[in-house]
């Protein structure tokens, strides 16, 4: 049996940030990334909250939020005892105000009446999901959370607030989008719902990523790849992702590889990986048919090799690095992680939705790939 359920509820448009005013007497803890201390996003958000609210603000967050920041906001969390919990950032930073949200729930904390997510960025989806990534910074190990207490109860999403992401923040992100999508496509978990709100997703990334990358203020094109971001979410959190996302979290743990640059460097291999599987050969296809890739006529195989053209050909436009001694990570080095990172893979929990069984050697052999 499979069950379909969209939450959290989201609210979109300019004015979507009053609703934070139906908050009086409050104690807030607000979560956000460091560089929005000071900002005009930030201080757009606080006047609607600090009017009739105690507000507290926890900005410790690094990208892939480690076990050592959780812990700082947790402690932060407990000395303000708050009632109401807001997120305001990117992925990391949403994910960080669930793994401390997490912590305080399984130590028998339940003041919280509200969990508000505001993303600043369109590519993670966190603002919908019930998975946080933390990392584990001695071992070298990214963690998903899973746990369906960890979805906002509300998602605001402003594109005003993406507007001056930075080109290379809105690459690496919208490919995010592509990614969680198209594994969700394929996962395990997917079903007719999942798959329209992916397919939808899919088409605005290859129809308006490019546009957000080269002219940042196109409002419209931001819109449009901040609900893309939302739809990959919703999509994904109820099929569920694959090997592509448990291989992309051993390169940012190992090497700090951002975390949708992994996923893009990964996505046209693993792509051809599951390919082998008839029934995500055929899906494949049928994404290819409908972005005007080739007709329904032709072969499959050769569809889906039309589909890993695209991707590989959009990520070039967005000058994304396509493997890790593009990126920077010598030969020898990335060579000598080959079976950590295979082994690692397959305990993460993103693992098991993958449509077709991989072994250590087929992901050391995708690993190889973007070596």
């Amino acid at each position: 049996m499979k069950k379909w359920e969209m939450t959290p509820r989201v609210f979109t448009g300019e004015d979507c940030l009053n609703r934070l005013e139906k908050f009086n007497g409050q104690r807030v803890c607000l979560v956000c990334d460091p560089f929005l201390i000071g900002t005009d996003s930030l201080q757009r958000v606080l006047t609607h909250l600090e009017k009739d609210n105690q507000v507290t603000i926890f900005s410790e967050i690094v990208p892939d939020p480690p076990i050592e920041v959780v812990a700082a906001g947790v402690e932060k969390m407990q000395a303000h005892q708050p009632t109401i919990l807001v997120a305001v950032g990117g992925g990391s930073a949403i994910d960080a105000a669930k793994a401390m949200y997490f912590t305080m729930l399984v130590t028998g904390y339940q003041a919280i009446k509200r969990f508000i997510a505001i993303p600043t960025t369109s590519g993670t989806g966190s603002e919908v999901t019930s998975a946080s990534v933390v990392t584990d910074t001695q071992n070298k190990i990214k963690y998903p959370i899973f746990d369906q207490r960890l979805i906002p109860d509300e998602a605001l999403l402003d594109a005003a607030l993406v507007v001056s992401s930075p080109p290379k923040v809105t690459a690496y992100s919208g490919m995010d989008v592509l990614t969680h999508a198209l594994e969700a496509m394929v996962a395990k978990n997917r079903s007719t719902y999942t798959d329209a709100i992916a397919e939808k997703a899919i088409h605005c990334v290859f129809k308006y990523l490019y546009q957000c990358y080269t002219q940042g203020t196109d409002l419209r094109a931001r819109i449009k790849m901040h609900q893309a971001s939302c739809l990959a979410g919703l999509a994904f959190d109820a099929a569920g992702l694959g090997i592509n996302h448990a291989i992309a979290h051993q390169l940012g743990g190992q090497f700090k590889v951002p975390h949708g640059l992994a996923n893009t460097m990964l996505l046209p291999h693993v792509i051809a990986f599951n390919a082998h599987d008839e029934y995500a050969c055929g899906k494949y296809a049928a994404i290819a048919v409908k972005l005007g890739l080739g007709s329904p006529n032709l072969d499959k195989k050769i569809l889906v090799i039309k589909l890993q053209k695209a991707i590989v050909q959009l990520a070039k436009k967005l000058d994304c690095p396509m493997s890790l001694k593009e990126y920077g990570i010598a030969e020898s080095e990335a060579l000598a992680k080959k079976t950590l990172i295979a082994q690692n893979a397959m305990n993460d929990s993103t693992y098991q939705f993958n449509p077709i069984l991989a072994s250590t050697a087929d992901l050391e052999k995708i690993y190889q790939e973007i070596i």
